[in-house]
């Protein structure tokens, strides 16, 4: 058998840090951040506790990990945050999409939704709030800008607000809440 290669370590590492940011996801939406210790983490893995700082400095760097990751796979999938013209059928391709993430990463919004409830505790997400308004909240405030709205940031907010509101409801009951009958009276409201 011959050696490892430094690529093949690279990728050995890679999967186990995937394996355990997705543990750690899990744990977290599962009993919340501050419910979730490494030591739970470490276990669900199978790997020793100080192992786990092999890849990551302390349960926050997991958890800023894990919300990079899902802000870079969601923001490829929106449009440029200075795109001024956003067709109605664009909104609507947008607004479908939101809701089919929402359904698609369950768990790491449960967690979104949970953490979010308490920025004092959590400072990154503080950090990372203004990036993530505007890069999903101007696209949608330039559509009403050309649409002659009046105040567009407002419009934009306000269904930013309900979109919140709607998925905080689906969190909390999945497998009662009509997302899909709500997704298509949202669309029809605001685009």
């Amino acid at each position: 058998m011959s050696p490892r290669t430094s690529q093949q370590f690279k990728k050995i590492r890679e999967d186990k840090k995937n394996i355990i940011l997705q543990a750690a996801l899990e744990l977290f939406a599962e009993k919340s951040y501050q419910g979730t210790s490494i030591s739970m983490i470490a276990k669900k893995v199978g790997i020793s506790k100080g192992l786990i700082y092999n890849y990551f400095s302390s349960k926050e760097d997991l958890l800023e990990q894990i919300i990079n990751q899902a802000w870079d796979s969601v923001s490829n999938l929106f449009p440029d945050k200075n795109e001024k013209n956003l067709s109605p059928e664009k909104l609507e391709e947008l607004l479908d999409l939101n809701f089919e993430l929402l359904k698609k990463d369950y768990r790491f919004w449960k967690l979104y939704m949970s953490i979010a409830m308490q920025p004092m505790s959590i400072k990154f997400l503080e950090k990372k709030m203004p990036e993530f308004l505007a890069y999903f909240i101007n696209p949608f405030i330039n559509y009403y800008k050309q649409k002659g709205s009046s105040n567009s940031q407002a419009e934009a907010l306000l269904l930013g607000a309900v979109l919140d509101g709607v998925s905080f409801n689906y969190i909390l009951n999945p497998d009662s809440y009509p997302i899909d009958e709500v997704k298509k009276i949202i669309i029809e409201k605001f685009k």
